[in-house]
């Protein structure tokens, strides 16, 4: 079987991965709210590998790549299926930054991303019915803008904490030592900064919005 075809049904012990399930794995990447994945993603790419990779695409490949080695994860709630897509993520943008490193040195043949050589319709085809559609990645993008718009209105000692957590998802802890902060006084500013990050997404989006919370 070649590695782009999907597999045949999952056995029975399937029931308590629910990622595994095809008819479940839709509702589960519509619940984790992909738009607040593409902010993270649209961060790490930075802006010079921004002019040269979509987010989408990395979504696409991430959401692929996940369902194809689905077995590799144990369901452990929600957010740890989230940190695990995102930790997928991370590393299609780092392998986008070689491919561009390599071009920029007149090195090797860069690999276009498995998801321009496929193509949308084709990548979708590799997923469970439902995962994607272009609707959908329309209104993920408008609300990933929103959303970053919502995290510039911030000062910046307030911008890094929330992004790391609220999208991250970046233990409290790993973040306090990242930033060389008393645990205390990075979680007053993640207080802080949330508090404003929404009044401001409220504003934007026009309507309330139950944004994803920080523990």
């Amino acid at each position: 079987m070649s590695e782009f075809e999907q597999p045949h049904a999952e056995d029975p012990s399937s029931r308590d991965q629910p990622h595994r399930d095809p008819t479940e794995w839709g509702r589960l990447i519509e619940s984790l709210d992909v738009a607040s994945c593409y902010v993270a993603i649209n961060s790490w790419l930075g802006s010079k590998l921004r002019a040269q990779v979509a987010v989408e695409d990395i979504w696409q490949e991430t959401l692929w790549l996940s369902w194809r080695d689905r077995t590799q994860h144990q369901w452990r709630g929600l957010s740890a299926f989230r940190v695990w897509l995102l930790s997928i993520a991370r590393h299609r943008v780092l392998d986008a930054a070689r491919n561009l490193g390599r071009q920029k040195r007149g090195g090797e043949r860069v690999t276009a991303p498995f998801s321009v050589i496929a193509g949308p319709d084709s990548v979708s085809s590799l997923l469970p019915a439902g995962s994607t559609t272009p609707s959908r990645e329309a209104g993920h993008r408008e609300r990933a803008i929103a959303m970053e718009k919502a995290l510039e209105s911030l000062e910046p000692e307030l911008r890094t904490i929330v992004q790391l957590r609220l999208f991250e998802e970046i233990p409290m802890r790993e973040i306090a030592q990242q930033l060389s902060l008393p645990l205390s006084t990075a979680k007053e500013r993640l207080l802080r900064g949330v508090q404003r990050y929404r009044h401001r997404l409220r504003a934007l989006l026009g309507h309330d919005s139950e944004e994803r919370g920080a523990p």
